[in-house]
């Protein structure tokens, strides 16, 4: 009579394995369907970009490259390395800085500051972005440069 109730037990687990197999498949699915190149990205990006700059107006050295998939941090996805240098507050300029804007179902989802182009960042999750981001080829974005409130 002992044994039943062992194997109920066992069939239990082996069902709570094909589950938490069958989650991440779906997960893994979910992520690839979402993986799609971002055709028309620059609006999207220049809208938060006004919102995100403490003084849009005057960004200058601006520059994009053009969207690929690459590993950001623990997930594939599009993402393409941006570069400027804007004001701060008070009105000066902070020096060129890399950021990593980030595509999801081909639309811009976040921008990941990578820090200034002249200094080491700390974070190790951050030096292959950063490091992919120092060898991509950019173009300039006057767009961004043309910013006002």
């Amino acid at each position: 009579m002992a044994r039943i109730p062992c194997i109920l037990l066992l069939i239990g687990i082996a069902a709570g394995g094909c589950a938490d197999r069958y989650q991440i498949e779906l997960e893994r699915k979910t992520l690839e369907a979402q993986n799609v190149p971002p055709q028309n990205f620059k609006p999207d990006l220049l809208a938060f970009m006004r919102t995100y700059l403490n003084n849009p107006e005057n960004v200058r050295n601006a520059t994009i490259s053009e969207p690929q998939k690459l590993q950001v941090i623990d997930t594939e996805r599009y993402a393409a390395c941006l570069r400027y240098d804007a004001k701060d507050g008070s009105g000066r300029y902070t020096g060129l800085r890399d950021h990593l804007a980030v595509f999801v179902s081909g639309k811009f989802d976040r921008l990941i500051e990578l820090g200034r182009v002249d200094r080491e960042t700390s974070s190790e999750s951050l030096k292959p972005l950063r490091a992919y981001c120092a060898t991509v080829s950019y173009q300039p974005i006057p767009e961004l440069e043309k910013l006002r409130r």
